[in-house]
C-alpha cells in the first residue's frame, strides 16, 4: 500500500495547489506578476497531478482495489484538462464552475483514496455518520460558494450568501464535533480556521492573498472530511 499512498499524497498535494493558484486568479482583480505566476503553478501542478491520477488508475486496475474511485478519478481528470483547454482563460461562468467543483471532487476523491489505503480507524457507526453529514454539509457549502464566486460575484444574491454562511457554520460545528469525538485536534483546527477565515471574508475587504485563506481553508476541511470518511468506512 506504500506506493498508492504516497501517490495518493503527492496528487492531492498537487490539487490543493491547483485549487489555491485556480483561487488567487480568481480573486485578483488586476493581472500582472503574481497572477501569471499563478497560471504557471495552475498548470504545472495541474499536469503533474493528472500523471499521478494515471499511476493511480494503474495501480487500482493492476491490483483490483477502488478500481472505480480510480475511474472517477481519471474521469475527473480528463473533464477537467478539455474544460480548461476549451475555455481559456477567461472562462464563461458555466465553465467556471465546471472547473471550480471537479477541481474540490477531484480533490476530495483524492483524499478518501488516501484514507482507504491508510489504516482503518475503529469507531462506532454514528461517527461514521457524522462524518458522512460532515462531508455532505462541506460538499453543499462547496457549491454554494462556487456559484456565488461565478455567477453572483459582481452581484451578490442575498439569498445565496445566506445559504453558503449557514451551510458554513453548520460544516464547522459538525467538523468541531467530530473532532472532539474522535479526538483530532487537526480537524478541529481546520473548522476554526475556516469560520474565522469565512467571517473575515464576508466583513473585510481583503487583498487576494489574504482573501485566499478561505477557500483554500474550506478545500482542505472537505478533504479532511473525505479522508475521514475513507478511513471510518
Amino acid at each position: 500500500m506504500r506506493a498508492p499512498r504516497a501517490i495518493a499524497t503527492a496528487a492531492l498535494g498537487l490539487m490543493l495547489a491547483v485549487v489555491a493558484a485556480s483561487a488567487f486568479i480568481r480573486l485578483s482583480a488586476h493581472p500582472g506578476t503574481a497572477v501569471d505566476i499563478a497560471r504557471g503553478v495552475h498548470r504545472v501542478s495541474a499536469s503533474l497531478a493528472g500523471l499521478a491520477v494515471l499511476l493511480l488508475a494503474a495501480f487500482a486496475f493492476w491490483r483490483r482495489e477502488r478500481v472505480g474511485a480510480a475511474l472517477g478519478a481519471l474521469a475527473l481528470t480528463v473533464f477537467l484538462a478539455v474544460l480548461g483547454r476549451s475555455a481559456g482563460s477567461a472562462p464563461p461562468p458555466p465553465a467556471a464552475l465546471g472547473n471550480l467543483l471537479g477541481g474540490l471532487a477531484l480533490a476530495a476523491l483524492l483524499a478518501w483514496l488516501l484514507g482507504r489505503t491508510r489504516a482503518p480507524l475503529a469507531s462506532a457507526a454514528g461517527n461514521r455518520r457524522l462524518a458522512a453529514g460532515a462531508l455532505g454539509l462541506a460538499v453543499l457549502q462547496c457549491i454554494f460558494g462556487a456559484l456565488t464566486a461565478t455567477y453572483f460575484a459582481r452581484e451578490p444574491s442575498a439569498a445565496l450568501t445566506l445559504a453558503h454562511a449557514a451551510t458554513g457554520i453548520a460544516v464547522g460545528g459538525f467538523a468541531a464535533w467530530l473532532a472532539m469525538r474522535l479526538r483530532r485536534p487537526l480537524l478541529a483546527l481546520l473548522a476554526g480556521i475556516v469560520l474565522g477565515a469565512g467571517a473575515a471574508s464576508a466583513l473585510l475587504e481583503l487583498p487576494p492573498a489574504a482573501a485566499l485563506a478561505h477557500p483554500f481553508a474550506v478545500a482542505l476541511l472537505l478533504c479532511a472530511l473525505a479522508e475521514l470518511e475513507g478511513r471510518l468506512a
